[in-house]
């Protein structure tokens, strides 16, 4: 009898341990502030050509980490179609260290390879300078390609986060898209406007 209550007590004490570990684990994830981070591109949207948006400014700001692939250059297969992306920011942190400045884009044609490694061999830098608000224009895409676009956070000491998701935008053949859509409300991810 003796035995049997002292193993009730060991094996209650031990529940109580470990409950009480996985209590402080779920507060510790919760109350601690996040790194850098970003949520999904919640909206990605094609849109014609329709002229060059103004630019965000970029003072001051540290570079995106370069990318595998050159970037895009204008061509008479380029500049008819605008994708317009937008995305959460990311969660404040008390240590002014860990807030990031802005954000860096990056696209590539395969599925996965961005989200992986946005900086992989197969992924092309959007914008050099991080992008300050929540939303911008891509300006230059190849007419009936298909883009898988990520987003990355960066601190002003050049640290980022990694990319959370994956975002898909198909970019129509034709010069004319179904539903054209303003874009010029937007700055630009590139920064300045490209000449056509």
């Amino acid at each position: 009898m003796e035995v049997r209550l002292h193993w009730r007590i060991v094996f209650g004490v031990l529940l109580m341990i470990v409950g009480t570990v996985f209590v402080a684990i779920i507060a510790v994830r919760f109350l601690l502030p996040p790194s850098p981070s970003i949520a999904a591109l919640p909206s990605v949207r094609t849109v014609n050509s329709d002229g060059p948006s103004r630019a965000a400014s970029t003072t001051g700001l540290p570079l995106c980490p370069p990318a595998g692939l050159q970037a895009l250059q204008p061509s008479r297969h380029t500049g008819h179609h605008k994708v317009i992306l937008s995305w959460k920011a990311s969660a404040p942190s008390p240590d002014p260290e860990r807030n990031p400045v802005g954000y860096c884009l990056y696209r590539s044609k395969k599925q996965h390879s961005a989200k992986r490694n946005p900086t992989c061999s197969d992924c092309e830098q959007i914008n050099p300078t991080p992008v300050v608000g929540t939303s911008c224009v891509d300006d230059l895409v190849l007419d009936d390609a298909t883009y898988y676009y990520v987003v990355i956070a960066i601190t002003a000491n050049r640290k980022i986060s990694s990319a959370w998701s994956e975002t898909l935008a198909q970019i129509p053949s034709g010069k004319k898209s179904a539903n054209p859509v303003p874009a010029n409300s937007y700055p630009l991810c590139r920064g300045i406007a490209n000449s056509k």
